[in-house]
């Protein structure tokens, strides 16, 4: 049997009779239908079906599929719809005929924020920010009356528009996101086809999206009203803002509430307070503020208290190690008070130049109550609630309240009857408090510019003054700041527990002062900031408070720990007979002269701060090191400067007995006139005079030592197994034993390379062989050491261990158990 080929046939047929003009077009089309009528399916990246489920007008600028569906389902057209809003919802309403409304109401959301997104990228919106003609004669000069009226009127229609569709967008998604506990009130509404679902549900992606749309309207709204009631860039147009009194005098009925109250209303610090009523159009808006004395409390102007709004949906925060969120309603806010205090190396350049920062101008800087700087940066969620409890309410509302909450109080709100998390972000204002002050350069500044007055210690509070949490004191050491301690503090933010029962208190002092004066400025700013706070102490804040400082200032703190009297080993200073008796008398009255009596007492006799009773130590040269006698450091000793204010005090009354250079190397002389770096050499009489000074026996005090020898530190652990912590923070490459040792095996396996040791917690004394080899290349064991430490760490790693994540790990665990003890 044989079979015509078809391709052959077709061409002898096309020779022989031509088709017609009909049949080329049937054919063409029967070619056709299948294009036009068979889905194509292709495989894609499981991450891109994700993100397309997932994305919405919010996360990616363009419609979710299930309001893109809508709107094809209805025979609209995306930009059709957004050219003839109002139209378009009424056929898209027409169109649902679901009797489930629910979902509408997420598609709705999505479309008001669509159109809000879309009039403030328009030109009639944005001819709000522009700024006046610089020039009347060129090209930006200003229009013409009736040119300038009507682009007046597209503004303002424009703007009104925008506001609406903001308002809409909340409205729509606040009633989605709550709509099983309001009445259903709407036509068609059937309680028994839409029961309340429990608590539990797991939420889908439309929730999210909702979720997403209630959030970026809510942070809109709030941060344009800010600029509008802040006379700057605006998008709202027609505010009329009502302010509240600022003080508790001018309050003319007991149920307002100041912006500043400095004491609170009735109630729990938790409950929200009006401060504000803005009107938007035909829209009352109220503001709500913490019900909290302290909270705002250098917020003393009605219009300029806060100088600047954020939201952290505009932020991105780099350099921390990880974030400190937790999840929920609300958007997170971070507001600048316009008082707060920064530093910066501009500043103490000027100050080298003139004497004196340019901020502290008004101030009497020898005051310790000038140096205490409450947080600039306020944390703040921030939350907008239309009125009503039905759905048809809620959609038709004209009033809003916006509650602003202190998510360190607030860790939830309830709305309707239930109990939803709070969004917060604990990183953002100490981020932005980093960011804004350049402390790790004006550190080592303070250490080696030549200042006309001394610039002394400063006391930052991270967060508003909290009188429920115990103060967690940070202290840096040599020519270092605040800064070195930014992912122990992140960490601390990151920690449930711990921030809800610690507030931070960071020191920043000039490392190159006589470690003696430090000691009793840092001492006496501590004190102060106690009896700011607390005069009576009687709030937890004002005990059971932790110490947690580095390298010099381990010294420092130990100090603030002990009750010796130094004024009686300073004869001990003395073995070598330096001096005659009466040359130390005459050295001993310029220093009373110098100070005056009482405060020599003070800066020698030694007197434990009573609300500390828990210290821990990092990398503490107790014992001084030979390494501030190294050619190298010696030369850059030779750099650090005393503030010449101090030299000129103490000088003066000494000119009589010796030259400055050689006062500076006596033993009593060398106590104020030698910097902070000299002294801590293992031979400055400094050391020779603080060494041994003993703790007071009422605090606990924990020891974190560092081991830069990796094998030391893995013999240790040998010895002491229970306490070893194996070092995971990086791979460890494969030797070339190791692979023949893997290649030679029965089983052909590779064998994993031998991690190194991170840290062990020493239970037992460490034999002299061992410890006389223990350093971490700056300060040696024997130095570090306590005896009596509650606990003794050593962390695999070089002197700055306080940036070490086993480091911080150790301080953790010591806090968690100084809150069960």
């Amino acid at each position: 049997m044989t079979f015509a080929s078809p391709i052959k046939n077709m061409v002898t047929h096309t020779k022989k009779t031509p088709l017609s003009i009909t049949s080329v077009a049937l054919i063409a089309t029967v070619a056709l239908l299948p294009a036009c009528s068979t889905v194509s399916v292709n495989k894609q990246a499981s991450a891109k079906t994700i993100t397309a489920q997932r994305g919405n007008i919010v996360t990616s600028k363009k419609l979710s599929s299930d309001t893109a569906s809508a709107l094809l389902s209805a025979g609209l057209n995306e930009q059709a719809c957004m050219q003839q809003f109002d139209l378009c919802l009424t056929q898209l309403t027409d169109s649902i005929l679901n009797e489930h409304y629910r979902p509408a109401l997420a598609i709705f959301a999505e479309l008001h924020y669509a159109k809000a997104r879309q009039l403030s990228d328009s030109q009639d919106c944005r001819n709000a920010l522009s700024r006046p003609p610089l020039d009347p004669y060129y090209a930006n000069a200003p229009l013409e009356d009736a040119e300038a009226k009507a682009q007046q009127e597209n503004t303002n229609r424009c703007l009104t528009g925008y506001q609406e569709r903001l308002f809409d967008a909340i409205k729509t998604s606040y009633t989605y996101l709550f709509y099983d506990s309001l009445v259903h009130d709407f036509d068609g509404a059937d309680q028994e086809k839409n029961p309340s679902p429990t608590q539990s549900r797991i939420p889908n992606d439309t929730d999210i999206q909702t979720q997403d749309i209630y959030n970026a309207a809510s942070n809109d709204v709030i941060t344009q009203l800010y600029r509008s009631t802040n006379d700057s860039d605006k998008l709202m147009g027609g505010t009329k803002v009502d302010y509240l009194p600022t003080s508790v005098s001018n309050l003319t009925n007991s149920s307002q509430a100041a912006i500043a109250n400095y004491s609170p209303l009735k109630g729990k610090p938790t409950d929200q307070v009006k401060v504000m009523k803005i009107q938007v159009d035909d829209y009352d808006l109220g503001i709500y503020l913490p019900n909290e004395n302290n909270y705002l409390q250098n917020a003393h102007k009605q219009t300029s208290a806060l100088a600047d709004l954020v939201s952290t949906y505009e932020l991105r925060l780099s350099g921390l190690n990880s974030i400190s969120k937790r999840p929920g309603l609300g958007i997170s806010l971070v507001a600048s008070l316009d008082d707060r205090y920064t530093t910066t190396i501009r500043q103490l350049l000027v100050s080298s130049l003139s004497g004196r920062l340019a901020n502290e101008q008004d101030e009497d800087s020898s005051k310790p109550s000038s140096r205490i700087y409450p947080t600039g940066h306020l944390l703040l969620t921030g939350l907008i609630q239309p009125s009503g409890d039905s759905v048809l309410d809620v959609l038709s509302s004209r009033k809003l309240d916006i509650h602003l909450y202190n998510p360190y109080q607030n860790e939830s709100v309830n709305i309707l009857n239930n109990d939803y998390p709070l969004a917060a972000n604990f990183s953002a204002g100490y981020g932005l408090w980093l960011s804004e002050n350049q402390l790790d350069g004006v550190g080592y500044l303070n250490l080696i510019t030549r200042q006309p007055e001394a610039r002394l210690p400063k006391l930052f509070m991270l967060e508003p003054y909290d009188p429920n949490k115990r103060v967690l004191i940070m202290l840096h050491g040599l020519a270092s700041s605040p800064a070195t301690w930014v992912n122990l503090t992140n960490d601390i933010l990151n920690d449930d527990k711990l921030r809800d029962n610690y507030q931070v208190w960071q020191i920043f002092y000039p490392t190159n002062l006589p470690i003696l004066e430090n000691r009793y400025q840092i001492q006496q700013l501590i004190n102060s900031t106690y009896e700011q706070t607390d005069p009576k102490g009687q709030n937890r804040a004002s005990k059971n408070s932790v110490i947690i400082s580095h390298s010099m200032g381990a010294i420092i703190a130990r100090m603030m720990l002990s009750d010796e009297n130094l004024v009686d080993d300073l004869d001990r200073l003395d073995e070598q007979n330096v001096l005659s008796g009466s040359e130390k008398r005459k050295i001993r009255d310029a220093l009373k002269a110098s100070f005056g009596e009482d405060q020599l007492k003070e800066r020698f006799e030694l007197k434990a701060l009573s609300q500390v009773d828990t210290a821990v130590f990092l990398s503490a040269p107790f014992r001084g090191t030979d390494y501030a006698d190294r050619w190298f450091t010696r030369a850059l000793r030779r750099i650090v400067y005393l503030p010449i204010g101090l030299v000129k005090t103490v000088t003066d009354n000494l000119a009589t007995i010796a030259t400055q250079g050689d006062l500076a190397q006596n033993p009593l002389g060398a106590l104020y006139l030698q910097n902070g770096a000299s002294q801590l050499s293992d031979k400055s009489s400094f050391i020779q005079l603080t060494k041994d000074i003993a703790i007071n026996d009422r605090i606990t005090y924990h020891s974190i030592i560092a081991n830069n020898d990796a094998d030391i530190t893995k013999g240790l652990a040998q010895m002491q197994p229970a306490g070893a912590k194996i070092d995971l923070s990086q791979a460890v490459e494969d030797t070339e034993d190791e692979i023949v040792s893997a290649s030679s095996s029965s089983d052909n396996s590779t064998l994993p390379a031998q991690p190194l040791v991170a840290a062990v917690t020493v239970d037992e004394d460490i034999s002299q062989a061992l410890t006389e080899r223990l350093s971490d290349g700056i300060v040696p064991y024997t130095s570090a050491h306590l005896d009596g430490a509650a606990s003794e760490t050593i962390i695999n790693g070089g002197h700055s261990i306080q940036t070490n994540p086993q480091t911080i790990l150790t301080l953790r665990r010591i806090l968690h158990k100084q809150l069960q003890e």
